[in-house]
């Protein structure tokens, strides 16, 4: 019995899939203008929007199709990374040297890409334009917690996007390139009207919509719309370290809709989110040996 217990063990085993070490953390590569985008989820759909209308009642009436467009769109998820020169030694005579090279600007990741297309979409805020399709932006979230993660959503194919499309097994020393993803501790929240206030995040989410107004033009023949950007909304919530609530509490009641200027800071990259805030609760709390607040708020643009 034993024997054949093993024998189906073995047999089990064989039929595993078995992926060698180049096929194992590796992340997608994307070329984006002159740039490398490094994603680790990405999906693109293509849809017609089709319905029926019967001219005459009853299942053996004239049936007629009416269709609506076509929508196309892309989906990219992905921890925001933060790079990291590698430091090289050499040994000039008697005193070694460290010497650690520039940053690779040819990588890009996610966050890179949403501050790109946001600044994009406020540029044509006012213009009452029609957008290049590579940079529609309609949704994207950041969440925040011991990683930073960001999906971001577009009125696009893929083709459109980007220029290329590869799953690298090999790099030459040329394209050398070493990250680590981000954490809550490198991220900062930024409110400026007059004076700066900057807090540290602990955890959070931020969502940014995009409306856009759909537009078919008979000229052009085509199932494909136009989209020309009218407004956008940032909502958040995130949870800082208060030491003071006296000073939370003051600056909520001070008045309900704020001229600030608000950023997200990752690193060294910020992301503008918008200049009108209302502050639409502060949570405070105490806890785990800490005092925090959660601040939920909505931001808009201002033209």
């Amino acid at each position: 019995m034993r024997v054949f217990l093993d024998s189906l063990q073995i047999q089990k085993n064989y039929n595993m899939a078995i992926y060698t070490s180049n096929h194992l953390g590796k992340w997608h590569w994307l070329r984006y203008n002159s740039n490398i985008l490094l994603i680790e989820e990405f999906t693109s759909e293509i849809a017609r929007a089709v319905s029926h209308k019967n001219l005459i009642q009853g299942s053996a009436g004239v049936h007629v199709l009416s269709v609506n467009g076509i929508t196309e769109t892309c989906t990219l998820s992905s921890d925001v990374l933060l790079q990291l020169p590698q430091g090289q030694n050499f040994v000039n005579g008697k005193t070694p040297k460290i010497v650690i090279p520039p940053y690779n600007p040819a990588y890009k990741d996610i966050f890179d890409l949403i501050i790109t297309d946001f600044a994009i979409v406020k540029a044509n805020l006012d213009r009452q334009s029609y957008m290049s399709q590579r940079n529609l932006l309609t949704s994207a979230s950041i969440s925040i917690g011991s990683n930073i993660r960001c999906t971001l959503n577009y009125n696009c194919l893929f083709d459109k996007m980007f220029d290329e499309i590869k799953f690298v097994d090999a790099y030459s020393k040329a394209n050398d390139f070493l990250a680590r993803t981000a954490k809550n501790y490198d991220c900062r929240f930024f409110a400026t009207a007059g004076f700066d206030e900057t807090y540290k995040v602990l955890s959070g989410n931020i969502n940014i919509n995009v409306s856009y107004q759909k537009v078919y033009l008979l000229n052009l023949e085509s199932e494909y719309p136009l989209y020309s950007p009218q407004g956008y909304e940032v909502t958040g919530s995130i949870v800082i370290p208060a030491k003071n609530w006296y000073t939370l509490r003051d600056m909520y009641k001070s008045q309900v809709v704020k001229l600030t200027n608000i950023s997200i800071v990752i690193g060294n990259r910020y992301l503008r989110l918008g200049q009108v805030i209302v502050e639409d609760s502060v949570k405070l709390s105490m806890g785990d040996n800490m005092m925090t607040a959660e601040i939920t708020f909505k931001g808009f643009a201002r033209l």
